[in-house]
């Protein structure tokens, strides 16, 4: 980062960020220590796997007390039956949390803390380079430059790091969705559905769809799961109906849809997940190329000063 002028546009946007910083800090500090307060107990009213377009299986469990689902894990799915009691905390009155639902949302919350925190740093460094006692000596300005590298570093492999874990569990998504030999088809029964429409402040609107579907195994063992589907899918079968499914052999909750028609297939590349992978690859595109360009600029001054 070049030096920064100190201007009031420029303090005001530092100080801005330090105080988000520190609103998130506190809001994650708060968490961490109060979102144990109140242990509770509370009985198993349903309980399905969730599958959406891209990722991996998840297990949700909804219980007496709580508006929303809660998240379990795979083995805990598989021990827990309707009517039993299940061990967790009241986030809110009417929010019951797990200790799976806990170590989500703190793992949600560490890199935005990093990355908060790092742009602090490298906005500050911004600032004091610009200032005399900093820019007449050279021992300073230097371990700034070095302390803003390892910043500007640290920040581009989180970024790079994150988008790479989510290209990888939707490629192995896809993988398994392309393996046939590894899959069984059956025909579930839709119980239901569900869609959540997102309004933007323009008018403009995102909406995601979701059907409840009942299926058996080869084993005759009954499973419910909420997959997420297109909205053409969405619209196409009624409640009670036979809706074609396939779940995976390895893993009986990774289901995937059998569609029949390209309508059904071409409106799941075009969504916000695709658009940010699309984002995140044209990102990396530009930052591969802006370092490559930097680096021939660099090879052909060194060139040019040794024919010197």
């Amino acid at each position: 980062m070049k030096e920064l002028p100190i201007t009031f546009k420029n303090i005001f946007v530092f100080l801005m960020l330090v105080a988000m910083t520190y609103g998130f800090t506190w809001l994650y500090t708060n968490f961490s220590k109060t979102i144990k307060d109140e242990p509770a107990e509370e009985t198993i009213e349903f309980k399905y796997s969730k599958k959406g377009l891209y990722l991996y299986p998840r297990f949700e469990v909804l219980v007496s007390n709580s508006e929303r689902p809660s998240t379990v894990s795979k083995e805990q799915f598989e021990s827990i039956h309707v009517g039993d009691k299940i061990s967790g905390y009241m986030k809110n009155a009417d929010t019951f949390v797990t200790e799976k639902d806990i170590q989500f949302e703190k793992a949600l919350g560490i890199p935005i803390l990093i990355a908060l925190y790092l742009g602090v740093l490298t906005f500050g460094i911004g600032l004091l380079k610009s200032m005399k006692f900093i820019e007449n000596n050279q021992t300073r300005k230097k371990s700034l430059e070095n302390i803003l590298k390892i910043s500007i570093y640290t920040i581009l492999t989180l970024y790079i790091l994150l988008g790479m874990i989510f290209i990888a569990l939707t490629v192995t998504n896809v993988f398994h969705k392309m393996n046939k030999w590894n899959q069984t088809e059956v025909e579930a029964t839709v119980l239901g559905g569900d869609f959540n429409e997102t309004r933007t402040n323009r008018g403009a609107s995102y909406t995601t769809y979701e059907l409840f579907l009942h299926y058996q195994d080869q084993e005759g063992e009954d499973h419910i799961t909420k997959k997420a589907v297109t909205g053409t899918t969405y619209n196409k079968y009624d409640i009670e109906g036979n809706f074609p499914l396939i779940y995976r052999n390895s893993n009986v909750y990774d289901t995937f849809i059998l569609t029949k028609s390209v309508n059904e297939i071409w409106p799941a590349f075009f969504n916000l997940y695709t658009f940010f992978i699309g984002f995140y690859l044209v990102s990396l595109f530009a930052m591969f190329k802006a370092w490559r360009k930097k680096n021939n600029k660099q090879a052909n001054q060194e060139e040019t000063w040794s024919t010197i």
